[in-house]
């Protein structure tokens, strides 16, 4: 895809097809009569509002609750000194990014905008995913590179059942699709139909798919998007989730972007190719076809920070039931060329202008504008402190010793990121804390949990022998 994209765009790296946006001002003329307020939360889930048409414009300020970002997915409020009774839960300004206005071809009568959050005083809103990744992709531009991402998806999809899911039997939902075969075309008109409604509306909103298909495990799919500039591939990634689930449930089935939904079954990878450009040309690309000086330090420097972002590729108690090298999800900082055991899977057998890194560490739970943050900052570290690049991994990556092992729990991913002074450098002490915050307070859900069940681990054990 990044072939594709660097033939079609010599000078403009980073563009894909334009967005087909619309205008915030004739919203009404182009039978637009509800606009989709959306903006995103740690979790990486797109929220917002619904407003009347004639309400947005492109200098029409809105409010937002700051709460937003202590939400768990569940929507637990915890409290800190940004939202509390003590502040009594403050607004945010939020303010429409116009570049960002759709109109849904599905629902013609729905636009849709993604909105930014800004404090009082018109500054970005420290806490905002959207203004974390704007700021690091900003200090980024020092290099005088242009970092392009393009993001695949790993989803599960059943035949919906709101009683089960209510009950909390989501395993016996049947799965979407009669095969667990990875590529398969055979009795696969249910998958193909669902893919071409998916692609077509996703290129009339402006989010070219690159490919769909399926995956290994009853049920399984993935879709790759089109490469784009840090915050275009972020948009586009996390209104595609929305909008996938929004077309499964248009057709009764329930698609999850868990890690691990299922014990027995693949897990869920959110994997990033990415690659720097610049003058037009693929500055991983070196001499006689070597890859580059400058791409091998963007890289040395994903591999130093990887142990220390690894709360961001991997964010939920749920992301570390994917964490196994015999499921191809990678088990310490290493790389290695089209080697898929290693955390940075090397590419460019597909000529110049696609030579690239793929980034297997983070799953499809991953909030996308936090992750590409991590590794902009990452590329960048490696790139200013000219880092020297480690040999490539032969064979099984997880088994070489000369890579450092990630995290293998949340909390102590966490601890990590919330001591990481290259952390703090880039998405700013605030922001840090905060989110690890967060993390510790989605890991104490999970210990109360515990607490309140005697599991069937324990009644088949003890049960019948103490």
């Amino acid at each position: 895809m990044f072939q594709k994209l660097a033939n079609k765009y010599k000078y403009e790296v980073g563009l894909v097809e334009r967005i087909k946006t619309v205008d915030l001002n004739t919203l009404q003329e182009a039978g637009i009569n509800i606009v989709q307020m959306e903006t995103v939360d740690l979790d990486g889930v797109l929220r917002g509002k619904f407003l009347p048409a004639s309400k947005v414009k492109p200098d029409a300020l809105g409010g937002f609750c700051s709460v937003v970002y202590q939400l768990t997915p569940s929507d637990d409020i915890w409290m800190t000194q940004h939202s509390s009774f003590e502040n009594g839960f403050p607004d945010m300004i939020a303010v429409p990014d116009v570049e960002t206005a759709i109109q849904w071809s599905w629902k013609p009568e729905i636009g849709a905008v993604i909105f930014d959050m800004q404090q009082k005083d018109g500054s970005p809103h420290p806490l905002a995913p959207r203004s974390v990744l704007k700021r690091v992709a900003t200090r980024f531009a020092e290099t005088g590179y242009q970092p392009v991402f393009g993001i695949e998806f790993e989803a599960f999809v059943m035949h919906r059942d709101e009683d089960l899911m209510a009950a909390g039997r989501h395993h016996e939902m049947k799965p979407f699709g009669q095969m667990r075969n990875a590529y398969r075309l055979n009795e696969a008109a249910d998958v193909r139909d669902l893919a071409a409604a998916f692609i077509t509306r996703m290129r009339e909103a402006g989010i070219p798919v690159e490919v769909f298909h399926t995956e290994l495990g009853y049920g399984a799919v993935e879709f790759a998007l089109s490469p784009a500039d840090p915050v275009r591939a972020a948009d586009n990634a996390t209104r595609a989730k929305t909008y996938f689930r929004q077309l499964c449930a248009e057709r009764g089935l329930a698609a999850t972007f868990m890690a691990k939904w299922k014990v027995g079954e693949s897990g869920s990878g959110g994997h990033v190719h990415q690659s720097i450009w610049q003058n037009g040309e693929n500055a991983f690309y070196g001499e006689n076809g070597a890859f580059s000086s400058a791409s091998l330090s963007y890289g040395a420097g994903l591999l130093k920070t990887m142990p220390d972002f690894s709360v961001i590729f991997r964010p939920n108690v749920n992301s570390y039931r994917r964490f196994s090298h015999k499921s191809w999800s990678p088990e310490n900082a290493s790389w290695g060329k089209d080697n898929r055991s290693a955390a940075l899977r090397i590419l460019g057998s597909q000529g110049r202008n696609a030579y690239r890194f793929e980034h297997r560490v983070p799953g499809a739970d991953t909030n996308l504008y936090l992750s590409l943050a991590a590794m902009l900052a990452g590329g960048h570290y490696g790139l200013t402190h000219e880092l020297s690049a480690p040999a490539f991994a032969e064979g099984n990556a997880a088994l070489n010793t000369d890579f450092a092992n990630l995290p293998k729990s949340l909390l102590e991913a966490n601890r990590l990121f919330r001591e990481s002074d290259i952390a703090k450098d880039y998405f700013g002490e605030l922001f840090v804390e905060h989110y690890a915050a967060s993390r510790e307070n989605e890991w104490q859900h999970w210990l109360d949990w515990q607490a309140e069940q005697v599991t069937s681990f324990e009644l088949n054990r003890y049960f019948s022998t103490l």
